[in-house]
């Protein structure tokens, strides 16, 4: 699957007319038990060291390849250089988003000289067939720069793979590429890197958050969407924004017993904030068997420093073959950073759901919200 940039809980009461539900397995929306059970057989290399082997791809001066076509620079990149900037920035950005579940690890790999008429997977078919057993993905930089309306890469999760414990990138093919564009000497000693943790997502099962019809990412609150937004509004970051609560499920990076399946009536929960590594962090609500509401908390600090306040986001989430065809977020417009604040309330999916208090700062923020049926306008 390839994109371009694709045990019980305790729910606390709230305030009146609130329940105390037992979240189990069964009882989450359909379609996300689908992701789940796809999910669970990736889970073997979102744990630990995942281990990348660096490839540069060389593309000539006349390549007519249509990603090159007409772009003259050439960069002086080497694997281990390149390899030494993704453990720098890269590593530590995952470090802190699975709370040190997952390290990946990447390792200086080789060096393809492409054919005129080359396009990128050419490069990346060889670096896999390349790659040592010991590696389980592999992640291949041009040294030339895209055209002014390609992606900037592009990312697979790769084949299922029989072995549960772990699987060379040669079975499954799972790999990232992107240009040389965030190599450029103009960015000093400290490259901007949210594309490269953009496509490190999809080599974990990722899909894109916040997609239009024609396929621009526009929203702020998800590295799988506008990478990019963090710097948008400070020209000096060089990572991407947090991720989502879904995305961190997915990876098993957040249990189950920190999300919360709203009841079929009025149902009231206290969210800790999507990023903390304890506490209730997503409500889940039932749309029908390919669609369910994610509703989370999230604050303007960390990678999500560039949001203008702490709040809810909602999303919408669309479900089809165990994939998410996309995640769009409901509050506000693109690029969605404004979230819903308290005595704010949203209608979607119908349900209504309401911010009724919000208070404290980072990791000690507790927002509640009450979610009941609702027939939309």
């Amino acid at each position: 699957m390839s994109v371009a940039c694709t045990s019980g809980a305790t729910v606390p009461a709230g305030s009146s007319g609130a329940s105390t539900t037992v979240v189990s397995a069964a009882e989450l929306p359909a379609p996300l038990e689908e992701l789940l059970a796809v999910a669970a057989d990736r889970q073997w290399f979102t744990h630990g060291d995942d281990t990348f082997d660096v490839w540069i791809c060389h593309v000539p001066l006349d390549s007519t390849a249509s990603m090159y076509a007409g772009t003259p620079l050439r960069l002086a990149l080497t694997p281990a250089d390149v390899a030494e900037v993704l453990n720098r920035q890269v590593t530590p950005y995952y470090d802190t988003l699975s709370h040190g579940l997952y390290h990946p690890v990447f390792n200086a790999g080789g060096e393809v000289q492409m054919a005129v008429a080359d396009e990128p997977q050419a490069c990346l078919d060889e670096a896999i067939a390349e790659a040592g057993a010991g590696t389980n993905a592999v992640f291949a930089v041009a040294d030339a720069d895209h055209g002014s309306s390609d992606p900037g890469g592009f990312g697979s999760v790769g084949e299922p793979c029989a072995v549960v414990v772990v699987c060379a990138v040669g079975a499954t093919n799972r790999s990232a590429y992107i240009g040389a564009a965030d190599f450029h000497a103009e960015w000093g000693d400290q490259q901007p890197m949210d594309l490269a943790e953009h496509e490190v997502g999809h080599t974990l099962g990722w899909m894109h958050s916040g997609v239009e019809d024609r396929g621009g990412y526009l929203s702020a609150l998800d590295v799988m969407s506008n990478s990019a937004a963090p710097r948008d509004v400070d020209a000096t970051r060089r990572d991407g924004p947090d991720t989502l609560a879904l995305n961190r499920l997915l990876a098993g990076w957040l249990p189950r017993s920190a999300v919360w399946n709203a009841p079929t009536a009025r149902g009231t929960v206290t969210l800790a904030p999507s990023m903390s590594a304890a506490g209730t962090r997503v409500a889940v609500v039932a749309i029908d068997d390919n669609h369910f509401l994610t509703i989370e908390l999230l604050t303007a600090d960390g990678f999500n420093d560039h949001l203008p306040a702490d709040g809810i986001a909602v999303h919408r989430v669309e479900v089809s073959g165990g994939v998410v065809q996309n995640s769009a977020p409901l509050v506000g417009e693109a690029p969605y950073a404004d979230l819903l604040q308290v005595g704010a309330s949203l209608t979607a999916g119908g349900w209504r759901i309401t911010v009724d208090a919000g208070g404290g700062d980072g990791p000690d923020a507790a927002w509640t919200v009450t979610i009941l049926p609702s027939v939309e306008p």
